[in-house]
């Protein structure tokens, strides 16, 4: 099952969380992989996982935390290296997005006794060009956390961004890289992920099911015949992955009944990516982090493999 942890992130998602944790419950819930045996004690101090990103480049890994962003080499690699905090920041890092130039837009909170003049603790929309070493504010500073992020280049070139702001579940949605922002619809999300294929859908998961918006996030509708998800990302060609509230791994198309079920998760899944790898040699592979560690799996969730911890290799 998802960690309980994740129903914090949006306000009133807690005891709606709930009622879906309890509703998507079976008498005999599937297998779910062994994750007990991860020594905590080589995980950094997280504190929490909001976000996994991978750099499509080099396989390394950006992982979003109470504590900054940290980084892991390719875990595919015999010898990833060790795990390390990027740069010096140690700001609690909510949201965080790829670009596909590989710009990362993030937001979150100031770390403790930092930027005390903000007139809210919020650092509105940051954006690094080196992998998140360093940042620099791009707008709403002061006023917006983002708790989710997402996404897509636009038919002219130019960088969709859709924010979640955690104050109001209101969605925010720029179309020149976060530099403005129009308010779209207000939606009590979990996750929000722009289409690739389709910039101008925005799939968001809800207490009460998956959310789909055609008009890149100024009105959503139920997705009815999708499972309740609780995280998602694109898999390919406007199709979708995700995870349910039991960790049972899907994939399907949005605005249809096209769904499979696969495999299922560890327990305590807290953040997920996706990475469609057709190199040669490789193959597509979803990326879990948990409680206790990062995980990996390349055959839709069937089995996965330590990335960060003392069972890895």
């Amino acid at each position: 099952m998802l960690d309980p942890a994740l129903t914090r992130r949006v306000t009133g998602w807690a005891a709606a969380g709930s009622v879906l944790l309890l509703a998507a419950c079976t008498p005999t819930p599937p297998p779910t992989p062994d994750a007990t045996t991860l020594a905590s004690q080589d995980l950094p101090d997280f504190g929490h996982v909001h976000d996994v990103q991978v750099v499509r480049d080099d396989h390394s890994l950006l992982i979003a935390t109470h504590t900054g962003v940290w980084t892991l080499g390719d875990p595919f690699q015999d010898d990833p290296g060790p795990v390390e905090r990027v740069g010096t920041g140690r700001q609690d890092t909510m949201g965080m997005t790829l670009a596909v130039d590989g710009t990362v837009y993030a937001s979150g909170h100031p770390a403790p006794g930092e930027q005390p003049e903000l007139e809210k603790p919020n650092l509105g929309l940051i954006r690094s060009t080196d992998g998140a070493a360093t940042w620099d504010p791009v707008s709403l500073t002061g006023e917006v956390d983002f708790h989710a992020l997402s996404t897509a280049s636009t038919g002219d070139g130019t960088v969709r961004v859709v924010g979640l702001d955690s104050g109001t579940s209101t969605v925010l949605v720029s179309d020149d890289s976060g530099e403005t922002w129009s308010r779209g619809a207000t939606v009590e999300a979990r996750d929000l992920h722009l289409l690739d294929a389709d910039p101008d859908t925005v799939v968001a998961t809800t207490p009460t099911g998956l959310q789909l918006s055609r008009d890149a996030g100024r009105s959503f509708a139920p997705d009815r015949a999708a499972p309740a998800l609780v995280l998602v990302d694109d898999e390919r060609g406007g199709a979708l992955i995700g995870i349910d509230a039991r960790g049972v791994v899907w994939t399907g198309t949005p605005g249809t009944e096209s769904w499979d079920s696969h495999g299922t998760a560890p327990e305590g899944v807290q953040a997920m990516t996706y990475v469609p790898d057709d190199s040669p040699g490789n193959q597509p592979w979803i990326l879990v982090a948990t409680e206790t560690g990062l995980f990996t799996s390349r055959d839709l969730g069937a089995s996965w493999d330590a990335a960060l911890g003392a069972d890895r290799g």
